[in-house]
Parts: C-alpha cells; sequence; structure tokens
C-alpha cells in the first residue's frame, strides 16, 4: 500500500497520536480518534475501531460505491460524479512530517506558553468568577437555579 519510509513516518505519527489525552468534552468526531483511524492503515496497523457500532470508513464508502452498479437506486452518471468527488488521499513522507510537527506542537502547549494570557483575561474586573462558572458548569460540579441565572443575567453577577 505505501513504502516503508512513509510506513515509519505514519507509524511515528500514530504513536504521537496516542499520547493525545482524552478530550474533555465529548464530540460526534474525536480528533484523537479520526486521525488514529485515518494513518493506522498507512503505518501497516490496521483499522482500530472494533466495537460494533464503527462508523463506516471512507474506504469502506469508496468500497461499496465501486463494487455495485447503483447503490440505492443511484444513475450511473450520479455515481460517476460521486466516485471523481471522493478524495484520494496520497500520503508522502513530508506531508506526514509535517503532522508530525503539529502534533508535537500540540502537545508541547507551544501556542498557548507562547501567547501566554494572564489574569486580566481569565478573570476580567467586571465579573471574576464568568470562566469559573462556565467551567464548573460544563464539568458538571455546580449547577445554576433558575433563579440564580436571572440574577447573573440581571445584575451580571
Amino acid at each position: 500500500m505505501s513504502s516503508q519510509p512513509v510506513r515509519e513516518a505514519a507509524l511515528k505519527l500514530v504513536k504521537g497520536l496516542e499520547q493525545l489525552p482524552l478530550e474533555r468534552i465529548k464530540h460526534i468526531v474525536s480528533l484523537k480518534e479520526s486521525q488514529i483511524e485515518r494513518y493506522s492503515p498507512v503505518a501497516g496497523l490496521g483499522s482500530s475501531k472494533n466495537d460494533g457500532k464503527a462508523k463506516p470508513s471512507l474506504e469502506d464508502i469508496k468500497d461499496i460505491i465501486s463494487r455495485t452498479s447503483g447503490p440505492l437506486g443511484m444513475q450511473k452518471d450520479a455515481l460517476k460524479k460521486i466516485q471523481a468527488a471522493l478524495p484520494q488521499e496520497q500520503f508522502t513522507v513530508d506531508g506526514i512530517q509535517e503532522q508530525i510537527r503539529s502534533l508535537q506542537a500540540l502537545l508541547s502547549n507551544k501556542n498557548k506558553n507562547y501567547y501566554d494570557v494572564g489574569d486580566k483575561l481569565y478573570k476580567p474586573a467586571g465579573n471574576p468568577i464568568y470562566y469559573q462558572r462556565l467551567l464548573d458548569e460544563i464539568e458538571g460540579k455546580k449547577k445554576e437555579t433558575f433563579l440564580t441565572a436571572l440574577r447573573t443575567v440581571l445584575f451580571g453577577k
């Protein structure tokens, strides 16, 4: 499927992706999981999703389209347009090395440290507990009642 240098670079990228922490807020799609799923076949590791509820990958969809003459009653010209529109990824060592550099910048918090913001932004003078209240709400630590939310809207605190 891919050359040895591309496979080695992809393996290094997958190992780095596995170091990413779990996301604090659950999303429909996880960056970590989607990128590991994308680069694992290139690294020669196969797919990591075997939990039964996995969504079909792009490769599965391409396979379905190429095996059937008209899935779901589609006309042949619509099928050809879909096949032409599907992205054809070409993995190169340089492209994967760029991904590795970006991942290392994420893991080391390079931009957070470079563009450090002080307490002036984290705790504004007008409402110093604003961000802490948001984080508590997201993490489920402290729930606001209707009256406290109304007080916050009316008085700003």
